[in-house]
């Protein structure tokens, strides 16, 4: 297309769709259009007639702010002009930002994203000139901020920062924009540290203004103050911020001709910072003052009026004025619900307040009836939304959904303990949505494989390469990685919003989880306990206090009869009792007795009573209790609940509906184990262990260290359990590479026996269980300052690794690469490694590191530890779990009864030696035919007792290369061997191709 057609119509036609799409403040619609653009005539009458019809239509429906409904005009108008005119006139364009503009304010913000997308594409291959490429690019910004995306908003902020520099302009729409996005992150600093930047440009150009003849401040002055002073009151620096709303108020009320909408939003940001300082005779007038402005300027029906009224209301509410507040909150609904459809975010949370409302005076049918309409809005909105974007937007979603899910916990466990429907809603809602995030992105794979065009494996393939490069650049030199990693970052999203796409059909036919559907998968004589954190809600405390300290919560539900409930008590002194005893199960040489049995009061005796005969325990754990084996527990009779419990444990108990419908078994039975971490064959076996006479080797890396170093008893656990597994393939020493991982589809069985290691967030300090000193902690802190995802930080160790080289990949398979394996028909990973469970535990997500990765995988059943472990304990342990398979045992029921094996034994009742393996998933009987074959005589050898070591584990992980090489940190290392890794692989690929070209 010319850009001779463009130019008559754009710079008027885009600036005023696109001001309305960017524009940051809260009132966003005109009464009137700001310009109306000449239409090029249909080529069909009827065309003709109905494009002018929807025309007219969308800008009426505009004007009076009822966008739930211009979108569908939009969206109409759109497709009558693709059709017509084709994807790239300048009409289909215009349109196509309308359907943008309405898809976010109706928060589809997924839909806007991609339509303005398009169009922004469009506009950069035409070379439309600076301001109206701005325009759109700022309105990309704002859809991406408002969905949670902040990454990618910020980077388009920052490219309208130094393309406004190119033109020698201010950029303060910019400014303002990464001011709003660090205030929507929380980064209350950086967001005042920019509209003071903004307000000191606005100061020098009103003083310039004055000098020439001008007689009032700016406009513009005027809203920077609002600005910077809203940004105060939320740091509760009171003071300053009344100052700066007085001068703001003061030059917007004298501001003739100026748009008295800033007026109304400044009155109403003062009227909150009075609140907020307790003075409700102040805030009152202004709040009523600011809605008669905007029922003046935008109609009493607008959307936009509800914010004040909203206001009005939560302030007549906390002054007990129920009556007052009531319709206040019911008028602002009915707006909301008119102009933005009954299911918008802002629907639900009007509901959530007059829910809370209702509890105040006691109406708990109305506050039932409230709360399920919010949930349930919520959770529609919620599913439309997981069908596209990236995961990191997914969780941002999720994470806004957080009060109200703690509200309908609230509703049930404080208002209304007894009521059993206030009981199913609660479970209901965390059944819902506790790991769903999780859960898309495993749907969205799973579906993808399946279908399996040469475009979605083309897609796989690519993701695959993207976590490999990722994980080969994660601990080098950050200065000189950033740029990079954050571009593959921001490459996987966009492969990831891709497979989400592509597999939309598949979830859009989801239903919404039924209470019953779990319930009807529980066995009966299991019991599912779900755990969860919530933040208590008290309905007739004031706006400030309403929320309290998170506490945990447990539901017990049963295949008959409805949920039962447990206050556990708050969450900060019970992760920190779970702390506590963790480093005291993962050190042999401390007595666990009596902080296991006062963890078990806090926790399970509690739980206890609501179990019925159930022995078997469905656990969906949460926060610091996704860490826990809860088998270590010593209840009141001294006993462990190993002995009286077989526990499987769970993301979520939707799990359940996953597991009754298995996908098919794979085929292949696969044991890799003894890798020759230096390359090559196995070390020499002395016949001693590589330590002195009183330790065994870890299988787990001191993470301050790069070597790893032979685990001797692996050769041994892979001849054991190879010889178990009917035509098992084994593959050790220089066999047991990445490679042969990565290149594994779809094994029945996959048994792995190495090095496992987790590191700790830079930002964090390291947890005592890693047993780090302060020197390594620093080590690990400067490797990993740039590694955000846990799971780049977690993995297992390989042929090779000490090398960093192992047939083409570097040796360490990080967390990120195994969540993209194909594992869909495995039904039993065992990680027969050290904290191969740990990570970094997420609420309502999970753990994020190899626990996660399998589930996206797709793995049905992961065996894992949770702390370091002993080499030789650990083969007696999984011989004795495979014997117990090999007899026809459950997955959970093996685990359990060969950890008791172990228990029962003098040199290894610690639970150090049996405690550290958990098994996530199904915990059923293996399926699909003879596996295994006969149970061989249990192992009777001794197992030697370990003495801990200075950092509570039995010995130091040695350093050094071979020929006495001096140690490396584990930072250093990794940055030099995956640099080295990464020149080779890119060496290896430039002479593929010389070949290729050759040929």
């Amino acid at each position: 297309m010319a850009r001779t057609r463009w130019t008559p119509w754009l710079r008027g036609a885009l600036a005023a769709l696109c001001t309305a799409v960017v524009a940051p403040a809260p009132v966003e619609a005109q009464s009137q259009p700001l310009w109306v653009p000449p239409r090029t005539a249909l080529p069909s009458p009827e065309d003709e007639r109905l494009d002018g019809a929807l025309d007219h239509e969308l800008w009426e429906l505009t004007a009076q702010g009822r966008y739930f409904e211009a979108l569908s005009a939009a969206e109409r108008l759109l497709e009558l002009r693709q059709r017509v005119l084709g994807p790239e006139h300048l009409q289909t364009a215009l349109a196509a930002i309308w359907a943008a503009s309405h898809s976010r304010r109706v928060a589809e913000y997924h839909k806007a994203a991609s339509l303005l997308e398009r169009v922004l594409a469009l506009l950069e291959r035409e070379r439309i000139p600076g301001d109206l490429l701005f325009a759109e690019v700022g309105a990309l910004a704002l859809v991406y901020r408002e969905m949670g995306d902040f990454r990618r908003a910020e980077a388009l902020y920052r490219r309208l920062l130094a393309e406004h520099a190119l033109v020698g302009s201010s950029g303060d729409d910019a400014l303002r924009g990464l001011a709003a996005l660090a205030k929507a992150q929380g980064d209350l600093d950086r967001a005042a540290l920019l509209y003071e930047r903004l307000l000191a440009a606005q100061e020098k150009e009103n003083a310039r203004n004055r000098s020439e003849g001008a007689k009032l401040d700016s406009h513009e002055l005027g809203a920077a103050l609002d600005n910077l002073a809203e940004v105060y009151r939320l740091q509760g620096s009171h003071p300053r911020a009344e100052a700066l709303f007085r001068r703001a108020v003061s030059i917007l009320e004298r501001w003739s001709g100026g748009p008295e909408l800033s007026l109304a939003t400044c009155l109403d940001h003062q009227a909150l910072l009075y609140q907020d300082m307790g003075d409700d005779a102040r805030a009152e007038p202004l709040f009523q003052r600011a809605l008669a402005i905007r029922e003046k300027e935008l109609g009493p029906t607008h959307p936009d009026v509800a914010e004040p009224m909203a206001h009005l209301a939560a302030l007549y509410r906390d002054r007990k004025q129920y009556g007052r507040a009531e319709a206040t909150f019911r008028r602002a609904l009915s707006l909301l619900q008119q102009a933005l459809g009954p299911e918008h975010p802002r629907v639900a949370e009007c509901e959530g307040a007059l829910e809370g409302l209702a509890l105040a005076q006691g109406k708990l049918r109305e506050a039932l009836t409230l709360r399920l309409a919010a949930v349930s809005a919520e959770d529609r909105h919620l599913t439309r939304l997981l069908t596209s974007g990236a995961e990191r937007e997914k969780r941002a979603f999720l994470g806004r959904l957080e009060p109200s899910t703690s509200a309908a916990i609230s509703l049930h466990a404080i208002s209304a303990p007894k009521n059993a429907e206030a009981a199913a809603l609660a479970l209901t809602t965390v059944l819902r949505r506790k790991a769903r995030a999780l859960d898309a992105m495993a749907d969205s794979l799973a579906s993808l494989r399946r279908s399996m065009t040469r475009q979605d494996q083309a897609l796989l393939d690519r993701l695959g390469e993207i976590d490999a490069e990722l994980s080969a650049r994660a601990y080098r030199d950050p200065a000189g990685q950033r740029a990079r990693v954050q571009a593959l970052e921001e490459e996987r999203e966009g492969v990831e919003a891709e497979v989400s796409r592509r597999s939309a059909a598949f979830r859009a036919e989801q239903r919404p989880v039924l209470l019953a559907e779990v319930q009807a998968a529980i066995p009966e004589d299991a019991a599912l306990i779900e755990l969860f954190a919530y933040r208590p809600y008290q309905p007739r405390a004031t706006q400030r206090d309403r929320l309290g300290e998170p506490r945990y919560v447990a539901y017990v539900l049963r295949r008959k009869g409805g949920p039962a409930f447990a206050d556990l008590g708050e969450v900060k002194p019970i992760d920190a009792a779970v702390e506590e005893l963790r480093r005291a199960l993962s050190d042999p040489s401390r007595d666990p007795t009596r902080l296991a049995r006062g963890l078990d009061a806090q926790l399970m005796a509690k739980v206890r009573p609501l179990l019925g005969p159930a022995r078997k325990l469905l656990i969906s754990p949460d926060g610091a209790l996704s860490l826990l084996p809860f088998g270590a527990l010593i209840d009141e009779d001294q006993r462990s609940l190993l002995e009286r419990y077989e526990i499987t444990y769970l993301t979520t108990g939707r799990d359940l509906l996953r597991l009754t419908a298995p996908a098919e078994p794979g085929q292949a039975l696969v044991v890799i184990a003894d890798p020759a971490f230096d390359g090559g064959a196995p070390a020499p076996r002395s016949g001693k262990e590589p330590c002195s006479w009183d330790c065994q080797a870890q299988r787990g890396v001191d993470l301050s260290r790069l070597r790893f170093l032979p685990l001797p008893g692996t050769a041994k656990e892979a001849a054991e359990v190879g010889a178990k597994l009917t035509g098992a393939r084994v593959l050790t020493g220089a066999s047991a590479t990445e490679g042969a991982v990565k290149g594994l589809a779809r094994p029945r069985i996959l048994h792995i026996a190495t090095h496992g290691f987790f590191l700790p967030a830079a930002s964090a300090p390291a947890p005592a269980r890693h047993g780090l000193d302060a020197v390594a902690r620093a080590a690990v802190a400067a490797s990993v300052s740039e590694v955000d995802s846990a799971l780049l930080r977690s993995g297992l160790a390989f042929a090779g690794a000490n090398l960093r080289e192992s047939g083409g990949d570097d040796g360490v398979l990080t967390a990120a690469e195994v969540s993209g394996l194909d594992l869909s028909g495995t039904q039993l990973v065992v990680l027969s490694a050290c904290d191969t469970g740990v990570g970094e535990p997420s609420h309502g997500e999970g753990v994020q590191g190899l626990r996660r990765a399998l589930v996206i995988a797709g793995a049905e059943t992961q065996v894992m530890s949770l702390w370091r472990i002993g080499d030789q304990a650990t083969r007696h342990l999984m011989t004795a779990y495979y014997d117990r398979l090999a007899s026809g045992r459950a997955r959970s029921g093996a685990l359990r009864e060969a950890q008791l094996s172990l228990k029962g034994q003098p040199d290894t009742a610690h639970p150090f030696y049996w405690a550290a393996f958990i098994v996530s998933g199904n915990g059923g009987p293996l399926r699909g035919g003879p596996l295994l074959r006969a149970a061989s005589k249990p192992q009777t050898d001794p197992v030697e007792p370990v003495r801990p070591g200075p950092r509570g584990c039995a010995c130091e992980v040695q350093g050094g290369a071979a020929g006495g090489a001096p140690r490396l940190d584990l930072a250093a290392g990794l940055a030099a061997g995956l640099a080295a890794a990464a020149r080779r692989r890119r060496a290896g690929s430039r002479a593929a191709r010389r070949s290729a070209n050759a040929g």
